[in-house]
């Protein structure tokens, strides 16, 4: 129930999936005017719900987005700095978890319109949500700098591009707060991509064969986990051994499970939950 006097907003819910959190606003008929600032500030701990992301479900059918045949619901993600992202992967999983729970979907594997196309997600009866992305490409070596120390690494593509750098374990502690730089000279020139946008995975291979990768991603800075990023990287591990199959990845949320394939799509794997719902204060969202 509202406070007396609180004009209501659209329904929200804060969930996770993959290692990340998320607010998802609910906007069937996209009459929520989303602001960079908006979503600035729902992502924003102190001031407002928290999250790596903020992600806004519309009926494709008042999207607007062209291109989507197979999707009833388009997944507007936004990312910390209030910026669009293409995609997420962990969002489409919990999306998928969200539409699920509240009867807007059936269970089982659906489409879910993003900027970049229909993408297919499924969710289990355990609540693990499995997000189906784009066959990785590895295009080859490449390195940045971090904190003052210059990383090999391997680029690896997924629709968006990500630096892999395996790291020797244990390994001393890299700030990804500061000092970051991708090497424009030593990147593959043929992905024509601009560097900024590339994210960055620093991989410990464990004695068990499971990864542990910290993650830094334009648009969100330092982040407990991603989608393409953990892919990427399991990727880049299982090229350099020459086997495809799965790998398993510890996040602070839990275990991910990626599995990779010869021209197949990716399959990562990972809990997706709800922890609150609830309804935004319209008046607070107009402000913003």
């Amino acid at each position: 129930m509202l406070r007396a006097g609180v004009e209501p907003g659209p329904r929200y819910a804060k969930g996770y999936c993959g290692g990340n959190g998320f607010v998802i606003l609910l906007d069937p008929d996209n009459r929520v005017p989303l602001s960079e600032a908006a979503a600035r500030a729902l992502c924003t701990p102190h001031t407002g719900l928290g999250g790596d992301g903020v992600l806004r479900l519309v009926r494709t059918a008042r999207a607007g987005v062209p291109g989507l045949t197979r999707s009833e619901w388009f997944m507007d993600c936004r990312d910390p700095d209030g910026s669009r992202a293409l995609m997420c992967a962990p969002g489409l999983g919990l999306a998928a978890r969200y539409l699920t729970l509240v009867g807007l979907a059936p269970p089982g594997r659906m489409w879910i319109g993003t900027r970049v196309g229909d993408k297919r997600a499924a969710v289990g009866p355990d609540g693990r949500a499995t997000m189906e992305l784009l066959p990785p490409r590895v295009l080859g070596p490449s390195s940045a700098t971090v904190d003052g120390r210059t990383l090999p690494g391997t680029a690896v593509s997924l629709g968006n591009l990500h630096l892999v750098c395996l790291l020797e374990t244990p390994v001393a502690y890299v700030d990804l707060t500061r000092d970051l730089r991708l090497d424009v000279a030593d990147y593959p020139r043929t992905t024509g991509v601009i560097v900024p946008d590339v994210g960055l995975s620093l991989v410990n291979v464990l004695p068990d064969g499971r990864l542990r990768v910290r993650v830094h991603e334009p648009g969100a800075g330092a982040r407990r986990s991603c989608g393409t990023a953990v892919c990427a990287a399991a990727a880049a591990v299982q090229h350099t051994a020459g086997e495809w199959g799965t790998t398993i990845v510890e996040s602070d949320c839990g275990p991910l499970s990626v599995t990779l394939e010869p021209n197949a799509p990716t399959l990562l794997s990972g809990a997706a939950g709800i922890a609150a719902e609830g309804v935004l204060d319209a008046g607070w969202l107009a402000a913003l």
